[in-house]
């Protein structure tokens, strides 16, 4: 990045928030200092940059979240889609993509702003600011495989405290690829922790009943399985779906992973 810190204007500084800009590619680089975000702060600076957004009409920005360390708050993301991606689009900017940093879930948190709001953006995520500049400036023309490096696997058991830590050691052209399965995987996390009690609700005919049915089988196939009557089996589906608070076989398929 050296060769283009010569050609950075810095729009605004503050405690929290740095932004520069390259005027000749209309080129937003905002980027946080790492200082503690409350939900206040963090709205506040986005203002600003909204109001640099629009004056200069930026027409790409990368976010440098090297130093992100805050979650952003759910009521916050539609607040996001509507004061700062809406006017994005209105001025015409057409790229917007991150720098990752090391907070995990902070990083889940900018992701989930723009998947949970269907956004008029789809962010890219890089690990390498030049790159991500490279490819906001189309000049990213790279032809090699990231993936050609293997992936190596340590899991480190902790018996007495009972627990484990699994690292995983990859290039940094991976880790976009990967960060957004890792952000799958904790969200499938979330999901059981929550839903784990409810399961244990169900006797062992509705789990098995509830397998059967993950699996794509019918009522009827599953009475024949079963040695039952499309009635009872029936009848197991409503008190399944009662216990697990699900509407319908769309909502239950997210058990599968107690399969």
């Amino acid at each position: 990045m050296t060769n283009i810190i010569e050609e950075l204007l810095m729009l605004y500084q503050s405690k929290h928030l740095v932004i520069d800009y390259r005027e000749k590619n209309k080129l937003l680089l905002p980027a946080w200092t790492g200082s503690e975000l409350s939900a206040e702060t963090f709205t506040r600076e986005m203002k600003q940059y909204r109001m640099l957004m629009e004056k200069t009409k930026g027409m790409n920005v990368i976010w440098d979240h090297t130093n992100f360390r805050f979650q952003i708050p759910e009521p916050l993301f539609q607040w996001i889609e509507e004061e700062i991606n809406l006017p994005a689009k209105q001025i015409a900017m057409k790229k917007i993509g991150f720098v990752l940093g090391e907070d995990v879930l902070a990083q889940f948190s900018t992701m989930d702003c723009f998947e949970t709001t269907q956004s008029v953006y789809a962010p890219l995520y890089f690990s390498d600011p030049a790159k991500a500049i490279n490819w906001a400036e189309q000049k990213e023309k790279t032809t090699s495989n990231p993936f050609e490096q293997e992936i190596k696997l340590v899991i480190d058991k902790k018996r007495e405290a009972g627990t484990a830590t699994i690292q995983i050691e990859l290039s940094l052209e991976q880790l976009p690829f990967y960060f957004k399965h890792l952000k799958e995987l904790f969200n499938q996390h979330t999901f059981v922790h929550k839903s784990y009690k409810k399961y244990m609700l169900l006797t062992e005919r509705e789990k098995e009943i509830l397998h059967l049915i993950l699996r794509g089988h019918s009522s009827k196939t599953v009475a024949e399985q079963l040695f039952t009557s499309v009635h009872t089996v029936n009848t197991h589906r409503k008190r399944i779906l009662q216990k697990l608070e699900c509407r319908n076989l769309a909502s239950l398929l997210q058990y599968k992973f107690f399969l």
